[in-house]
C-alpha cells in the first residue's frame, strides 16, 4: 500500500483520539470551490462522525478529474478500520459517453484477504437512447504503484450487446535516490482480452459478433511526453464496421509513437491480413480537432484478390463493380497533408478481373497509376485480352496523364473482333463528388458476321462501321451530341437524343430515337434466312426508352420506302410476315394460281408497334374495318397479307421474331 495512504490514516486516527478525549461527536466543513490541477470541486459539504462509526462523508455539487464530470457525488470513507472507501454519482460525463447510478467501490483486506476494488453504472454514447450495464471488478496490489492490478471479472451488457472482459494494468516504476529512496510512476501496461464478445449500435452500421482476442497498449513517460506501443491480436470473429466486413479473425495489427500534447505520433503501425498481406501506415493526429494532419499507408506485394474483396468491393457493391473475380498482385501507397490527398501510387501485376454476371473480363491486367496533388503524371495501363457482353477485346495499351483530378489522352485504340474503336480527346475529373468526361468515337470497319456471332445472334453479313461527334457523361448521366450513325446492310442507321442514365449501374436506363434509310432488304431477308425481298427499307423509332436493357416505351414503324424500286417477294417470305403478323389471311385470287409463282410483286411492307410498359399496339401501311393491312400486294397475282390482333404483349412479338429465324412457322393460306 502507498505510504502515503497510511500518513494520511495515521494523522486521522490521531485527530479521532483527541476529538474523542474532547467528547466531540461530530465535524461539519462547508467547502465553496476547490481548484486543483488534477481536481474541481464546487459547493462540497464534509461531516466527519467520531466515535465507533468514524466516518468521513462528502457530498459535493460537482466534481471533475480530468475528462470526467460528476453531478451530486457521494465520497464515504470508513476511518476506524480504513478499509471501505465508497464514491457514487448519479451523473456522470465523460467526453461523448454518459453513466448514471455509479459506484466506485475499494475494499482493503488487509489481514482477512486482497484488497479490492469494483465499478457498477449504467453507461450510454451521448447519441445512444439506451443505457447498459457496466460491471468491474478488480484485486489490488498492496502497493497500487507498482505491482499488476488484475480485473478478471468484467462484463457490458445492452439489449444488442453481451462483452465479456478482462482488464490487467501494470505500473512501470521509477527509483530516484536523493535523501531518500522514492518509487514513482513512470508509466504502464494495459492489456485487454475480449471472450466471444458480441456487439452492435442503434445504427446497425458497426456490429461484432462473437469476437476473441486481446490489445495490449503500454506507455512510458520520457522527456518530450509518452512512448506508447500497442498490439492487437484478433483471434476469431466477425466484424462489420460500414462499409466494411471482416471475417475470420486471425489478424494482427501493431503500432507503435508518441504523445506530447496536443498531437499523437503514429511513428509505425502493421497490420496483418490474411489473404491480402502486410499493410504499413504512419500518421499525426491533433487530439484537439481529431484529425489527421499527415498521413501515409503502403502495401508491398499484396493479394490484390484479397485487397478487393477486403477494402474496395463494399465501396463498390451497387456499382457494375461491385460483383468481380480478380486475381494477381498490387503495391499502392497513400499519403495526405492537413486533410487534403497530397499523393498516390498503384501498381498491378498481371491481374484478371471478370464481372460474375459475364457482363466484361479483362485479362493479364497490368496497371502502373501515380498521382500526385502538385505535379502531373503519366499513367499506363494495359491487357492482353478481354471482352465486354461477350464481344472480344484484343490486346490494349493505353497512356494518358493525370493532373490534380484530372485525365487527359489524345487517343485510344480499342481493338474489337476484326475492327477497332478509335477513341479522340478523351477527357475526365472529378468535380463535386462526382465524375465528368467526354470523348468521340470512330469505329473502323467490323464485319456483321463477326459481330453476330459474338451475340449470339443469327449470321448477319457485309460490316459496320462509324462515327459519333461527341459523348459527355456529368451527374451520372451519359449524353450524345449530334447524330451517331453507322453504316450497315448498304443503308445507313442513325441515333440521335442519346441518354442515358446510370450506365454502370445496377438500373440504367437509356432514352434514344433511331432512324433507318436505304437499308437493302435483299442483304436483311438473306441474313436472317427470312426469304427473299427485294427493296429499300426505311424505318424510324421515337421516343425508344429501355429499362435494365429492356425496353418499355417506343413508337416504331418500318416499311418499304417509296419510289422506283424492284420490289418483290418469295412466297416464304409472305408466310413469315403472315405468321409476323400473328393470326392473320394471305387472300389471293385463287389458292391453285400460288403453286405456279415463287415470288410475288408487291406495293408497300410495312409495320408499326406502338409500346407501352408491356403492350404493343400494332399497326401496318393501312387499316382495315378488323385491322391493318401488313403487306400491300400488286399486279397479277396480287397477294395482302392482314393482321388481326391490334394488340399484343412485347414477348409475344419477341417470340414471333424467335420461330421466324428458326424457320418453325407455319401458315394457312386462303
Amino acid at each position: 500500500m502507498d505510504m502515503r495512504w497510511f500518513r494520511a490514516c495515521g494523522m486521522l486516527w490521531g485527530l479521532t483520539a483527541s476529538l474523542s478525549a474532547m467528547a466531540v461527536s461530530e465535524i461539519s466543513l462547508q467547502i465553496e470551490r476547490i481548484d486543483d490541477p488534477s481536481y474541481h470541486l464546487n459547493a462540497a459539504s464534509a461531516r466527519y462522525q467520531v466515535g465507533k462509526q468514524q466516518q468521513l462523508v462528502i457530498n459535493a455539487q460537482q466534481l471533475r478529474i480530468g475528462p470526467a464530470t460528476l453531478a451530486q457525488p457521494s465520497i464515504a470513507l470508513n476511518i476506524a478500520q480504513a478499509s471501505h472507501l465508497q464514491v457514487s454519482s448519479d451523473q456522470i460525463s465523460i467526453g461523448q459517453y454518459q453513466a448514471k447510478s455509479g459506484r466506485f467501490t475499494v475494499a482493503l483486506g488487509g489481514r482477512n484477504g486482497p484488497s479490492s476494488l469494483s465499478l457498477e453504472a449504467q453507461i450510454k454514447a451521448n447519441t445512444d437512447s439506451q443505457w447498459g450495464n457496466l460491471h468491474l471488478q478488480c484485486e489490488m496490489p498492496s502497493a497500487l504503484a507498482q505491482y499488476r492490478w488484475r480485473c478478471a471479472d468484467g462484463m457490458y451488457q445492452d439489449a444488442r450487446s453481451k462483452v465479456p472482459f478482462s482488464i490487467d494494468v501494470t505500473p512501470n516504476t521509477s527509483v530516484t535516490t536523493n535523501v531518500r529512496q522514492d518509487v514513482r510512476p513512470a508509466g504502464m501496461q494495459v492489456l485487454l482480452r475480449l471472450k466471444q464478445a458480441t456487439f452492435s449500435d442503434a445504427s446497425g452500421l458497426h456490429a461484432g459478433e462473437r469476437i476473441s482476442g486481446s490489445v495490449l497498449v503500454s506507455a512510458e513517460a520520457d522527456t518530450q511526453g509518452w512512448r506508447w506501443r500497442g498490439k492487437v491480436d484478433w483471434q476469431s470473429g466477425a466484424l462489420f464496421w460500414q462499409p466494411f466486413y471482416f471475417a475470420e479473425g486471425d489478424k494482427h495489427f501493431e503500432i507503435q509513437g508518441r504523445y506530447q500534447s496536443p498531437y499523437l505520433l503514429i511513428e509505425q503501425a502493421l497490420l496483418d491480413v490474411p489473404g491480402v498481406g502486410q499493410l504499413t501506415s504512419s500518421a499525426r493526429i491533433d487530439l484537439v480537432d481529431q484529425s489527421f494532419e499527415d498521413l501515409k499507408i503502403a502495401g508491398n506485394q499484396v493479394n490484390f484478390a484479397g485487397v478487393y474483396r477486403t477494402l474496395i468491393q463494399p465501396l463498390l457493391a451497387n456499382s457494375a463493380f461491385g460483383q468481380l473475380n480478380v486475381s494477381g498482385t498490387a503495391d499502392w501507397s497513400f499519403e495526405a497533408k492537413q486533410h487534403r490527398p497530397q499523393r498516390f501510387l498503384l501498381n498491378i501485376r498481371d491481374a484478371s478481373v471478370e464481372d460474375h454476371q459475364g457482363k466484361f473480363a479483362f485479362k493479364h491486367f497490368n496497371a502502373s497509376i501515380p498521382w500526385d496533388y502538385d505535379t502531373p503524371n503519366p499513367i499506363h495501363i494495359s491487357y492482353q485480352s478481354g471482352h465486354v457482353l461477350n464481344i472480344p477485346l484484343g490486346s490494349t495499351q493505353w497512356q494518358a496523364e493525370v493532373n490534380r483530378f484530372s485525365i487527359t489522352a489524345p487517343h485510344l485504340r480499342l481493338p474489337i473482333l476484326d475492327g477497332a474503336l478509335e477513341f479522340e480527346d478523351l477527357s475526365a475529373a472529378w468535380v463535386q463528388h462526382s465524375m465528368v468526361w467526354h470523348l468521340k468515337m470512330e469505329m473502323q470497319p467490323i464485319s456483321l458476321a463477326s459481330f453476330s456471332q459474338a451475340l449470339g445472334w443469327p449470321a448477319m453479313r457485309g460490316q459496320i462501321d462509324g462515327h459519333i461527334p461527341l459523348v459527355s457523361y456529368a451527374n451520372q448521366t451519359l449524353r450524345m451530341a449530334g447524330e451517331m450513325n453507322f453504316s450497315m446492310f448498304k443503308g445507313n442507321v442513325a441515333m440521335s437524343d442519346l441518354e442515358m442514365h446510370d450506365p454502370l449501374g445496377a438500373n440504367p436506363i437509356l432514352n434514344a430515337n433511331l432512324k433507318m434509310r436505304n437499308i437493302d432488304l435483299g442483304e436483311i431477308t438473306r441474313t436472317f434466312n427470312f426469304g427473299a425481298i427485294t427493296g429499300k427499307l426505311e424505318g424510324d423509332v421515337s421516343h425508344l426508352k429501355l429499362v435494365r436493357w429492356k425496353p418499355v416505351y417506343m413508337d416504331a414503324v418500318i416499311q418499304t420506302a417509296d419510289g422506283h424500286h424492284d420490289n418483290t417477294i418469295s412466297q416464304r417470305a409472305v408466310e413469315n410476315i403472315t405468321a409476323l403478323g400473328g393470326e392473320g389471311t394471305a387472300k389471293v385470287l385463287q389458292r391453285t394460281v400460288l403453286r405456279f409463282f415463287n415470288a410475288f410483286a408487291y406495293e408497300k411492307i410495312g409495320l408499326k408497334c406502338a409500346l407501352r410498359g408491356d403492350i404493343c399496339k400494332m399497326g401496318g401501311v393501312a387499316s382495315t374495318p378488323h385491322g391493318f393491312v401488313i403487306l400491300k400486294g400488286k399486279g397479277f397475282p396480287s397477294v395482302n397479307v392482314n393482321g388481326y390482333t391490334e394488340y399484343v404483349s412485347w414477348q409475344d412479338v419477341l417470340s414471333r421474331m424467335q420461330r421466324i429465324t428458326d424457320s418453325n412457322s407455319q401458315i394457312i393460306i386462303q
